[in-house]
């Protein structure tokens, strides 16, 4: 029961990452001018884009499909420490706030005022992303992935560095690194493939029953 409801999590975990890349190129050809190096994830789900509602479906599936893979990650925790905790709550809110909540409340488009949309928008999707970002350090400790800690360590390193470089990139940041589609993305590419690999990790652990 618990592997069947794990694979099912990792599988949707999957798509939805992998998704979270193919979904918005394919959206981005019927959105004129957009940009995949300058333009963010969310800039495709604003009023005027073509193709918002398609958008705002998509990031709410992917945050149901988060919620979903955060579970089956959970079903194959073997104790349930702070840590587990804070990494299983990381999954969670990256779900709801980076997902649910930034499909339910489009982002402003650039160069407009702020709305309530925008704003819950940007609180939604900042803190769950910043949720996700701190997972590999709350992996780094837990006993299940004691194996992958160096990997995590780097994912760390390298997920904050392009978190940095995508929020200085950001509405009236600095020109010269102002790539924040690009940031964005390699940040996204990062703690995606650290969840892939610790969801992995987990589930060998758990298989050799150590």
């Amino acid at each position: 029961m618990r592997n069947g409801f794990f694979w099912t999590g990792f599988v949707l975990g999957a798509i939805a990452m992998v998704g979270d890349f193919l979904v918005p190129a394919l959206l981005a050809q019927r959105y004129p001018g957009y940009s995949h190096l300058r333009d963010t994830i969310s800039t495709l789900g604003t009023i005027k884009s073509p193709v918002r509602a398609l958008t705002s479906m998509w990031l709410a599936g992917l945050g149901v499909s988060f919620l979903i893979f955060a579970a089956g990650q959970a079903s194959q925790f073997h104790s349930l420490t702070w840590r587990h905790i804070l990494y299983f709550a990381g999954i969670v809110g990256f779900g709801i706030g980076a997902g649910i909540v930034a499909g339910l409340f489009p982002e402003d488009p650039l160069g407009s005022d702020e709305t309530v949309s925008g704003k819950v928008h940007g609180i939604g999707a900042g803190l769950g992303s910043i949720l996700l970002l701190l997972t590999p350090l709350w992996a780094r400790d837990m006993s299940e992935l004691a194996q992958v800690k160096t990997w995590n360590t780097l994912g760390l390193a390298v997920a904050v560095v392009a978190f940095i470089l995508f929020l200085a990139s950001g509405r009236g940041g600095l020109s010269s690194v102002a790539l924040t589609g690009l940031w964005q993305r390699l940040y996204l590419a990062t703690v995606y493939g650290t969840q892939i690999m610790n969801a992995l990790t987990m589930r060998t652990f758990a298989a050799d029953g150590v």
